[in-house]
């Protein structure tokens, strides 16, 4: 990993991003390579349904969530002023003209040069997930003179390993044996989000994910990606 590096992580939700890469953010942050968090949605409203979204208790879960992003990313090192939210519904991005969210996208990437970009899979059974990785692969179609040279995609537990006829195909892995523990916390600040195992978003099964993509490796701990597409010189 080079201090040259930008990273700019592309998440349908918050808490994705900690699912997906909690633990590289925080070891790229302590190496103080620069990483911004883009979400191009909130993450509660999928829990109900299209006549209850303007109910107050609604708009307060969903405040609170968005709030809970910035704490959550806070113990990752992130600076707030690179956390970036957007209020779009949960779970209806196909809703949305992907050109809005290609837009977006392309505007960080000019704005921060990012070199490495990461983002979700293409096969999650979360439609919101699938959309935001066809966005990001047009927003960083390698025109010439990009800064993007790197694009990965990252699994997010309770989405990417239930689409078993496509399993995620991990090609690059990141160790994070010394910032698991960040990861957990971080994931922690997400309130309602952690749960009991055997369900996947539990402490023990992010341990064991952890812990199986690092035998994968050769580490104690790591965090798997697939590779998009990768520029070398």
């Amino acid at each position: 990993m080079s201090k040259e590096e930008k990273i700019l992580i592309i998440a349908a939700h918050p808490d994705d991003e900690v699912l997906g890469c909690g633990g590289s953010i925080a070891k790229y942050r302590s190496l103080g390579i620069p990483v911004r968090v883009v979400f191009l949605a909130e993450g509660i409203t999928a829990r109900y349904d299209e006549h209850e979204l303007q109910l107050l208790h609604v708009l307060n879960d969903k405040d609170q969530r968005n709030k809970n992003a910035f704490i959550a990313l806070d113990v990752l090192n992130v600076p707030e002023d690179q956390v970036f939210i957007n209020e779009r519904y949960c779970c209806r991005l196909d809703l949305i003209p992907q050109i809005d969210l290609v837009k977006q996208i392309e505007s960080h990437i000019v704005e921060w040069q990012p070199t490495s970009v990461y983002t979700h899979s293409p096969n999650d059974v979360n439609i919101d997930h699938r959309l935001a990785y066809k966005a990001v692969l047009a927003a960083t179609r390698p025109l010439q003179g990009s800064s993007v040279k790197a694009v990965y995609s990252f699994e997010v537990l309770s989405s990417t390993e239930w689409n078993t006829a496509k399993p995620f195909q991990a090609n690059i892995f990141i160790d994070i044996s010394g910032f698991i523990e960040l990861k957990i916390k971080a994931l922690s600040a997400y309130e309602g989000e952690m749960n009991l195992a055997p369900h996947p978003r539990s402490e023990k099964i992010i341990h064991a994910l952890a812990r199986y993509r690092g035998a994968q490796s050769g580490l104690d701990f790591a965090e798997a990606f697939n590779l998009v597409r990768l520029i070398k010189y």
